[in-house]
C-alpha cells in the first residue's frame, strides 16, 4: 500500500526493460555455417537445444533466426529474470518486436500494487497469442539462467497452451525443469544435444583453415577435435591460442584433452599472448554482466575502451555484441567466469572497488537494478540501502518485490536500522506475504528510528511516516485478531496521513473492514461507499477491491444478495475497463460472486464463479483461495459431485487463521468447520472447537460470529441442546441489533430444529416461521436448504397452517421435497400461491403448452409471458419448464406427466 509518484509505464522505461535483451546476436566473421543443423522443413511447434557450455548453443539459434521466413522474436535470459514479473515484461517486450501493440495493458497490470503473480497473467497472455495476426517463433537463450518456480511454472502453462501459430525454442546449458514429455509424445518437438551440436572432424577441419585460417594439416585438426571432443569453445579457445603461437605443431602436440584442466590452459595461453593492456581490460570488465564503452572507462580507469573492444571483438575474444550499433557487449558466460575467476587469485583487493564504480555508473544512468547488485556485490552496504531507499517506488513495487526483498536481507541490521523508509517499505513487502517475524522485526527498527519525531508537525516527511507505521501496526494487530488495538492505530495513522493520499484511502478501507468484523455495519458501509470507486485507484487497486469485497458482504449479511451482486458486477466492470480484470485480487470478487450465487442456490453459476476466483488467486493469495476451495467443494457436493478430500493444508489453516478476519474479511475458520460438519467430521469438528479457543463463559469474542454459528450446529448434532440453545440466544441480539436478517434467519432456523430435537415441537413451529417470514424477501435459500431432513418435515407442517406463505413452498420447490401427499390442499392454497393471471400461466403450462400457445390463448406478449413464467418458476422453486411440470405433477395439478418442451 506504498504511496507511489511515479507512473507505470515511466517506471518500466526507464529501467525495467533492458533493449539489449532482444536483439540477435549478429554473425561474426569467425562464424562457420552448419547447414545440418538447420531447422527441419515442417517447422516443430517446439525446440530444444540442449547442451553444456561452449557448444554454440546461441549461435546456432541466431543463424537459424537470421534465415527464418517466419518473424523472429528474441530474449536473452539473464539472473535478473528470476523476477516472475520482470520476465514478463521483458517476454512481452520482445514479441512487440514483432507486433508493437502487443501486450500493452498485460506490461501495465504488472506495475501494479501490489505485483501481481505471474501465474494469474498467463491466460491473458495466451489469449493475446492466439489473436496475433501472423506465425511467430521465440527464442528464449540461456534459459538455465533462470532458476524461480514461479517462472518455471509460467512456461510450462506456456508449453501446455501453445497457440498454433506459435513456435518456441528453448536455449539452455540444462535440462529444462517443466515438462516436454507431451510434446515427445505427440513428436512436436525437436531436440538438439551435445552430441549433435559438437564439430564433427569435417567442421572443426573448416573452423581452423577456413575460419580462422590456420592453414593445420588434417592429423593436427583431428588431433584438435579428439581432445576437445568437438567442444566448440574448447577447439576456439585453441585455435586463437595456435593463431599467436610459432611452434603449431607443438603446441597441437602438447594439447592436453583434460576437461578438468584444459580451460585454465587455454585461457593463460589466449591471454599471454596479448599486451597487458587487454589482459587487464579483460580481468577488470570480467565483473560486468553487459558492458558498453562508457561503462568500461569508469570501471577501469581508462578512456580508451572502445579501441580495446575493438580489438578484441577483431580477435573474437568470445565477446558477444548486443545490439545492432555495437554499443553493448558481454563475454561467453564461461569465459566471463574464468576471467573472475583469474581476477580473484590476481588482484583480490581490486574486486570490491570495480563493482563499486559499475554501481556508480549505473546509478548515474538510471539503471537501478544493476547499480543495487553491484552495490551488493562490492558489499558497500552503505550505497545498496541508499540506492533502495531512494528507488523504493520502482524497485519494491513495480514486478520486483521478490528481488527487493532478498537484496534487503543481504543488509545489515546496523544499515537498516538508519533507514526507517527502507524497513518500513520491507514490512509492506513481508504484510503481503503474511511473513509476520520478519513484519515484526523491521517495525522494530522503524519505531527505534522515529522514536524522537513523534512531535513533528503534519505534513513533513517524520509525521507521514509515523502515519504510516501507524497503518501497517494496524494491520499487524488485526492479523493477530485485535480489532479493538487495530482501530487505535488507525486513529494514530490518519490523524498524521493527508487525506488526499493512497495511505489514507487504505487506512480508511481499513478500518471501514474493522467495522464490518466488529458488527458496525452502518459505519462500515459509509466507509466503505466512499473508497471503492476503482477509477480513483492509481496503482493500488488492492484498496478499492477490498472495500468492494466488504461491503458487499456487508449486504449479504444483511439479506441483501441482490445488493452485493451488483457491488461485484460493478466492480468488476471498472477493472475491466481499465484492463485490470485478471489481476490475482479480482479473483476475490468472483470468489465473492460465487458466495452469492451459493446462497441464492444458483448453484451452476456459483460453481463457475468460484472455479474462476480459485483459479485467479492459487498464487500468492492463500486465505483467499482457501476460502474460494472450500466454497467449491461446497457448491459441488450440493451439485451431486462426488466429495473431495480436503486438502491437509487446512488443518495447518485453522489454527493459523482462527480469528484472523481483517484485511482477508472471509471467515475462513468457519467455512472450513462448517464444511467438515456436513460430511459428519464430528471428530474434526472437535479438534477445531478445541483449536478456535472461542470464549463461551465470559462475553463471545467480536468478529467470531460465524465460527460461534458452527459450533451451535455442532452442539445441535452432538445433542447438547441446552449448550446450543444458550448459544444461538447471546448470538441474537447483537445480529438483531444491526439487522443482519442473514444471520437472523440463521438463527433462528438453528434454533427450531434444536427445540424440535429437544422435543418442543410447538415452540419450533413458532420459531421456525420467523424464520420464514424474516426471510421471505432475501432470496436467501441455503440457510434453509442445508439442513435437509431435519427442517423439511417441518416446513411441510408449516405449509398446512393457517399462516401458510408461498415462500414455504418455495423452499420445498428447491429443497426437492415429495410433497404429493400435500395434493388435496393444492388447489386450495393455488389462489395465495398465483395471481390470477399466473394462474392462468400454470394452467396451460400443466397441459403442456408451449409459450407461443399460451401466448396466443391469453392475448400477450412473448415478452410478458417470460416474465409470468419466470416469477411461476421462482414460486415453484424450479429453474426449467420440465421441471415446472414435474413440480405441477406431485402437486396434482398437471393433467398429464407428459410435457411438450420444445419452443419453451
Amino acid at each position: 500500500m506504498s504511496d507511489l509518484s511515479h507512473h507505470p509505464c515511466q517506471v518500466l522505461l526507464a529501467d525495467q526493460i533492458l533493449s539489449t535483451k532482444f536483439v540477435i546476436p549478429a554473425a561474426t566473421a569467425h562464424m562457420l555455417a552448419r547447414p545440418r543443423l538447420l531447422q527441419p522443413g515442417q517447422a516443430p511447434r517446439a525446440v530444444l537445444v540442449c547442451a553444456p557450455a561452449g557448444y554454440g548453443k546461441t549461435t546456432l539459434a541466431a543463424s537459424w533466426a537470421a534465415a527464418s521466413s517466419t518473424p523472429v522474436a528474441w530474449l536473452s535470459l539473464d539472473a535478473g529474470d528470476n523476477d516472475p514479473l520482470r520476465f514478463l515484461v521483458h517476454f512481452i517486450r520482445a514479441i512487440q518486436g514483432q507486433c508493437a501493440e502487443f501486450g500493452k495493458v498485460l506490461a501495465d497490470m504488472c506495475a501494479l500494487v501490489p505485483p501481481p503473480p505471474i501465474d494469474a497473467l498467463m491466460r491473458p497472455l495466451i489469449n493475446q497469442l492466439c489473436a496475433l495476426p501472423e506465425r511467430l517463433c521465440i527464442i528464449l537463450d540461456d534459459l538455465q539462467l533462470v532458476s524461480e518456480p514461479a517462472v518455471h511454472e509460467a512456461i510450462a502453462f506456456l508449453v501446455d497452451h501453445q497457440p498454433a501459430q506459435l513456435q518456441l525454442i528453448f536455449v539452455s546449458r540444462s535440462e529444462p525443469p517443466f515438462s516436454l514429455a507431451r510434446l515427445r509424445g505427440q513428436g512436436q518437438i525437436v531436440e538438439y544435444r551435445s552430441e549433435d551440436l559438437r564439430f564433427s572432424l569435417e567442421e572443426a577441419e573448416a573452423f581452423c583453415n577456413e575460419v580462422m585460417q590456420l592453414s593445420l594439416p588434417h592429423e593436427q585438426v583431428s588431433t584438435l577435435a579428439e581432445r576437445t571432443e568437438g567442444w566448440i569453445v574448447g577447439l576456439q579457445l585453441a585455435a586463437v591460442s595456435l593463431s599467436h603461437h610459432p611452434d603449431k605443431a607443438g603446441f597441437v602436440r602438447n594439447f592436453a584433452g583434460d576437461n578438468r584442466h584444459v580451460t585454465d590452459f587455454l585461457v593463460d595461453e589466449v591471454l599471454h599472448g596479448h599486451a597487458d593492456d587487454i589482459q587487464n581490460f579483460l580481468l577488470q570488465t570480467s565483473v560486468l554482466e553487459r558492458f558498453n564503452a562508457a561503462l568500461c572507462d569508469a570501471v577501469t580507469g581508462r578512456d580508451d575502451s572502445r579501441a580495446l573492444i575493438s580489438e578484441i571483438e577483431r580477435a573474437n575474444m568470445f565477446i558477444f555484441g548486443l545490439d545492432e550499433q555495437r554499443l553493448w557487449y558481454r563475454y561467453h558466460h564461461l569465459f566471463g567466469a574464468l576471467l573472475q575467476s583469474r581476477l580473484r587469485v590476481a588482484a583480490p583487493d581490486s574486486v570490491g572497488l570495480l563493482h563499486r564504480r559499475a554501481s556508480q555508473w549505473f546509478s548515474e544512468n538510471g539503471l537501478i537494478t544493476e547499480a543495487v547488485h553491484h552495490a551488493l556485490a562490492a558489499r558497500d552496504h552503505e550505497w545498496a540501502a541508499d540506492l533502495m531507499e531512494k528507488h523504493h517506488s520502482e524497485l519494491f513495487s513495480h514486478g520486483r518485490m521478490s528481488s527487493a526483498l532478498a537484496w534487503s536481507r543481504q543488509l545489515p541490521e546496523t544499515v537498516l536500522a538508519q533507514r526507517p523508509l527502507l524497513s518500513m517499505v520491507c514490512a509492506w513487502g513481508y504484510l503481503y506475504r503474511d511473513d509476520m517475524a520478519e513484519l515484526e522485526r523491521h517495525l522494530c527498527l522503524v519505531d527505534k528510528c522515529l522514536a524522537r519525531f513523534h512531535d513533528a508537525p503534519f505534513g513533513g516527511k517524520e509525521r507521514t511516516m509515523l502515519g504510516q507505521l501507524a497503518l501497517l501496526r494496524g494491520c499487524q494487530s488485526a492479523y493477530e485478531g485485535n480489532i479493538d488495538e487495530g482501530l487505535v492505530h488507525l486513529d494514530q495513522a490518519q490523524a498524521s496521513l493527508a487525506p488526499a493520499r493512497t495511505l489514507y484511502r487504505a487506512a480508511a478501507v481499513a478500518r471501514g473492514v474493522f467495522y464490518f468484523v466488529s458488527g458496525r455495519l452502518d459505519e462500515a458501509q459509509r466507509l466503505l461507499e466512499n473508497n471503492v470507486l476503482v477509477r480513483e485507484a492509481t496503482h493500488n487497486v488492492q484498496v478499492p477491491i477490498t472495500a468492494a469485497v466488504t461491503l458487499a458482504r456487508s449486504h449479504l449479511l444483511r439479506g441483501r444478495p441482490l445488493a452485493a451482486k451488483q457491488i461485484y458486477d460493478k466492480t468488476i466492470q471498472a477493472l475491466l475497463v481499465c484492463g485490470w480484470q485478471d489481476l490475482p485480487a479480482c479473483g476475490m470478487l468472483h470468489i465473492g460472486l460465487g458466495e452469492v450465487a451459493y446462497e441464492m442456490n444458483e448453484l451452476v453459476l456459483a460453481e463457475q464463479h468460484l472455479a474462476r476466483g480459485v483459479e485467479m488467486t492459487a498464487a500468492g493469495m492463500q486465505y483467499v483461495n482457501a476460502w474460494g476451495r472450500v466454497l467449491l467443494a461446497k457448491t459441488r457436493k450440493e451439485l451431486g459431485a462426488a466429495v473431495e478430500a480436503c486438502d491437509p493444508q487446512f488443518e495447518v489453516l485453522l489454527p493459523r487463521y482462527a480469528g484472523r478476519l481483517v484485511v482477508e474479511v472471509a471467515p475462513l475458520s468457519a467455512v472450513i468447520a462448517g464444511y467438515w460438519l456436513s460430511l459428519g467430521q464430528m471428530d474434526a469438528v472437535q479438534l477445531w472447537s478445541e483449536a478456535a479457543r472461542l470464549p463461551l463463559e465470559e462475553a463471545l469474542a467480536p468478529g467470531r460470529e460465524a465460527e460461534y454459528l458452527v459450533l451451535a450446529r455442532f452442539f445441535i448434532l452432538a445433542e447438547r441442546h441446552s449448550q446450543a440453545l444458550d448459544l444461538l440466544e447471546r448470538l441474537w441480539y447483537p445480529a438483531l441489533q444491526d439487522r443482519r436478517l442473514a444471520v437472523m434467519t440463521e438463527i433462528l432456523v438453528l434454533k427450531a430444529i434444536c427445540l424440535q430435537k429437544d422435543g418442543r415441537s410447538d415452540e419450533a413451529m413458532t420459531v421456525l416461521q420467523q424464520g420464514v417470514s424474516l426471510a421471505e424477501n432475501t432470496h436467501l435459500l441455503r440457510v434453509f436448504i442445508n439442513e435437509g431432513d431435519a427442517l423439511s418435515g417441518m416446513l411441510k407442517k408449516l405449509a398446512r397452517g393457517a399462516d401458510y406463505k408461498s415462500y414455504v413452498h418455495t423452499l420445498l420447490g428447491h429443497m426437492g421435497a415429495d410433497v404429493t401427499q400435500e395434493s388435496t390442499q393444492a388447489f386450495d392454497r393455488l389462489p395465495q400461491l398465483f395471481s390470477k393471471k399466473e394462474k392462468l400461466v400454470v394452467s396451460h403450462i400443466a397441459r403442456g403448452a408451449t409459450n407461443h400457445e399460451i401466448a396466443e390463448s391469453l392475448f400477450i406478449s412473448l415478452n410478458t409471458l417470460n416474465s409470468h413464467v419466470k416469477k411461476i418458476y421462482v414460486k415453484l422453486g424450479v429453474n426449467s419448464r420440465l421441471q415446472a411440470a414435474e413440480r405441477l405433477r406431485q402437486l396434482g395439478l398437471s393433467e398429464s406427466p407428459q410435457v411438450r418442451i420444445g419452443g419453451q
